[in-house]
């Protein structure tokens, strides 16, 4: 009777530990385990969000820099095809006025006032807007940065490559180009010695 009390007894914690077994509730240790994979992956997908939202605001920035830079870069060069339209009224009025004759009458005389103040008012206008004048002087270097040589003159007077003289100014606004100055530039003469090796 003992022998199947035991036995009974037995079957019955067996029985316990299977139920145990099946409904098997987490322990805190696995708990905090579950908790802080969980933790982890949302940290990843903080992670992953606030370097897409530093990479959108970069770029944002991006686009708003080169956007003032576009409108700026409006603004200093709207009126360069204008500009470059009223060069050549400049070279007329400045070529009428180096060509004057000596004796005028006192009708023509007022017409030369009248060209005189329109080039005034013409100069002032450039000015206003950043035109600037190049106008290389004898013996400076050539740059063709802003210089078109239309000519090269043989002469020991000067070092090869500075202008000799300068057959048309040009002008430009802020570092961009209308028209650049027509030069003619300094050429080494040719040697006896060398016009026989050619």
């Amino acid at each position: 009777m003992e022998k199947q009390e035991k036995e009974s007894n037995l079957d019955q914690n067996q029985e316990r530990i299977t139920k145990n077994e099946q409904n098997h509730e987490p322990s805190n240790n696995e708990t905090q385990i579950e908790h802080l994979a969980e933790i982890q992956i949302l940290q990843e997908k903080i992670d992953h969000l606030q370097d897409k939202l530093l990479r959108q605001l970069a770029e944002t920035e991006n686009i708003r820099t080169r956007s003032a830079k576009l409108i700026e870069e409006a603004k200093d060069y709207a009126i360069f095809g204008f500009s470059r339209d009223l060069v050549p009224v400049m070279d007329n009025l400045s070529r009428t006025l180096e060509h004057l004759p000596n004796n005028l009458d006192a009708d023509t005389q007022n017409v030369v006032e009248g060209i005189k103040m329109t080039k005034k008012e013409l100069d002032s206008a450039f000015k206003k807007h950043a035109l600037e004048l190049i106008q290389p002087h004898s013996g400076d270097k050539f740059d063709y940065h802003s210089h078109h040589a239309i000519s090269q003159m043989m002469t020991e007077e000067q070092e090869p490559g500075t202008i000799v003289t300068t057959m048309q100014v040009g002008y430009k606004i802020k570092d961009r180009l209308i028209r650049p100055a027509a030069v003619a530039v300094a050429k080494k003469p040719h040697s006896v010695k060398e016009h026989l090796d050619e």
